[in-house]
């Protein structure tokens, strides 16, 4: 049963303020792994990469608050949403902390799953994110 839905949409140009902010926002937002996938791909790419990699994961988190019922609000931090990869390229969402709190909460038997698509171009990115109880 679906417990929660999200979405949101997010210009990728609003991360574009140079490498210096980029660096500063994800080591502020972001979780260890999620900063070790964007480091290996970093190496083959260039800023522009990075603008949209950020936007990405921003717009992911946004959508898995909103799908939370509470946004970043009641303690829920966009650290505490991680998005990483699987070997295939498929996005995957793991929560700690208050997201993890309010997930459990959400759901009758404190069991779920996360579904999330995320599509990007150039100027925009867009995230859809569900909330299952299994």
């Amino acid at each position: 049963m679906i417990q929660g839905i999200g979405c949101d949409i997010a210009k990728v140009d609003r991360f574009k303020k140079g490498e210096a902010f980029l660096i500063s926002f994800v080591k502020k937002n972001f979780t260890i792994q999620e900063i070790n996938e964007l480091e290996k791909r970093k190496k083959t790419q260039n800023e522009e990469f990075l603008s949209l990699a950020v936007a990405t994961r921003f717009s992911a988190k946004e959508a898995v608050s909103k799908a939370l019922g509470s946004g970043f609000s009641q303690g829920v931090s966009l650290k505490d949403i991680e998005i990483i990869h699987d070997d295939l390229g498929c996005p995957k969402v793991n929560l700690y902390n208050k997201a993890k709190e309010r997930a459990v909460a959400i759901t009758s038997n404190g069991n779920y799953q996360i579904h999330i698509t995320i599509s990007n171009e150039k100027e925009y990115v867009s995230t859809f994110a569900i909330i299952e109880n299994i």
